[in-house]
């Protein structure tokens, strides 16, 4: 259970993160990505609003190949 309130955590940092410098990495990003079909409800709505965000250019990818997905 531990190991499971360490990635909610992780999820809810990620997502704080780049709502409030409209950036992401894209180890960030695709961690997300990776996690959201085991993630609950209330972590798939974080990682949903991620996406939709990088999608309409409201969250920017950081790193070379910087793209939205």
């Amino acid at each position: 259970m531990k190991a499971s309130n360490e990635v909610k955590l992780n999820i809810i940092d990620q997502y704080l993160q780049a709502s409030c410098f409209s950036t992401i990495s894209q180890s960030d990003l695709k961690e997300m990505l990776d996690y959201e079909e085991k993630a609950d409800p209330a972590e798939q709505k974080l990682i949903k609003r991620v996406k939709d965000q990088v999608r309409r250019g409201r969250i920017v990818l950081s790193g070379h190949n910087a793209k939205k997905i």
